[in-house]
């Protein structure tokens, strides 16, 4: 007989809350998912983070662990006693960060289920790292991506059966990334006029997101299009190193560094271009952001893309590390705002149907239902609440 419990106890595991789209990510979904059904827990390795201030105290609880992101034998110790106190039920844990420490930890605890979700950079620098990483995943419950072609890599750069990894897509709060502008100058809100074009990139301020190419790829649109300015949002270790890149470029009054910002929805909605210049991604927020924002964008063909972007319709592909087709593709764009607007438009119809998250939540609800009924039952009360809402789910 299978014990009977009122709520699915779930612990994430984040190396931290500081700005970050998996974080972000995190954060929404714990906000999003029914605090009657889920009792939703993060436990953090580091204090702080801005991200720590948007999550709904009445549907999670952040449990803030010590200093330091990640290298410290004492966090397998230290999750293991908090799973236990709490008497979780499910460790969701997230890329290679939390790997070690959160599945080690969950095996410690005796933690019945665990759950590994990769959201795109995968840590493959060492055969070592591979193996640890196949090892650890073989002893979860379930392994989740956040787009098909990252889990066509994690089958062919881990050796792992591709049918134990399920997509589930980000999404995006519709809510608070509006296309509508009521009336609102956003470029005014942010000290240009209606005249200028503004270029915009939002994200973290590190090596994957190849911002010295960005700076590269502006000079020369910059050159053909003199009221072009580019807005970086965001911060990290490239920031100095960005900042005196624009200034021997002679772009320092025409590359202005935002740093981590509360208003991107305001900002997104001021911009004529959205861009993203990655190297590599799994499933980029800040895209889905912005669609839903009526901007049209423009992105490197990598990870998962090509499965947010449709180009020609609702933005424009490019191959990584290419200046000249990305400069050209935002030439193109900032030259022809009518087809620009239609684009943008078309992104947000597109967000609208597929990425909403709405869908992103349920569909993760519906993982952790079904791993949960693996082991476990809900009581009669919540059984019918799930059927109330709509949430399929076949074995309850």
């Amino acid at each position: 007989m299978k014990a009977s419990f009122e709520k699915i106890k779930i612990a994430h595991v984040a190396a931290s809350l500081h700005y970050g789209g998996k974080e972000n990510g995190v954060v929404n979904l714990v906000n999003g998912l029914d605090p009657d059904i889920f009792e939703n827990y993060i436990f953090t390795y580091v204090r702080g983070g801005a991200l720590a201030q948007r999550v709904d105290p009445a549907r999670c609880r952040v449990v803030e662990l010590g200093d330091k992101l990640g290298g410290d034998y004492r966090l397998y110790y230290k999750l293991a006693r908090e799973f236990r106190r709490h008497r979780i039920h499910i460790a969701h844990t997230h890329s290679w960060a939390t790997t070690m420490e959160g599945i080690i930890g969950a095996r410690l605890a005796g933690v019945p289920l665990i759950i590994h979700g990769e959201h795109g950079t995968i840590k493959t620098d060492t055969q070592l790292h591979i193996q640890i990483q196949r090892w650890l995943w073989r002893a979860t419950d379930q392994v989740l991506s956040v787009s098909e072609v990252l889990r066509e890599n994690l089958h062919k750069k881990f050796d792992f059966p591709k049918e134990r990894i399920r997509v589930v897509t980000n999404g995006v709060d519709l809510a608070r990334f509006d296309f509508s502008r009521n009336g609102v100058d956003y470029k005014a809100r942010l000290g240009f006029s209606s005249k200028t074009l503004l270029i915009g990139a939002v994200g973290r301020l590190v090596p994957v997101k190849a911002y010295p190419l960005l700076l590269k790829v502006c000079l020369s649109v910059f050159k053909e299009i003199p009221n072009a300015h580019l807005l970086l949002v965001g911060d990290g270790p490239l920031l100095d190193t960005l900042v005196q890149s624009a200034q021997d470029d002679e772009m320092a009054n025409r590359v202005h560094f935002l740093g981590a910002r509360k208003d991107v929805p305001e900002i997104l909605r001021g911009l004529d271009v959205y861009v993203l210049s990655s190297e590599n991604e799994g499933m980029s927020n800040t895209i889905l952001e912005a669609m839903a924002c009526g901007r049209p964008v423009i992105a490197t063909a990598v990870g998962g893309n090509p499965e947010l972007v449709v180009d020609g319709e609702t933005g424009l592909l490019v191959p990584p590390n290419d200046p000249h087709a990305m400069a050209a593709a935002i030439t193109k764009l900032l030259r022809d705002p009518q087809h620009s607007q239609q684009m943008g438009r078309r992104g947000r119809q597109r967000v609208e149907e597929k990425f909403s998250l709405e869908v992103m939540v349920r569909n993760y609800a519906k993982v952790y239902l079904e791993v949960f009924g693996r082991r476990f039952k809900l009581n009669e009360s919540l059984r019918e609440k799930l059927h109330e809402n709509a949430l399929a789910y076949e074995t309850i």
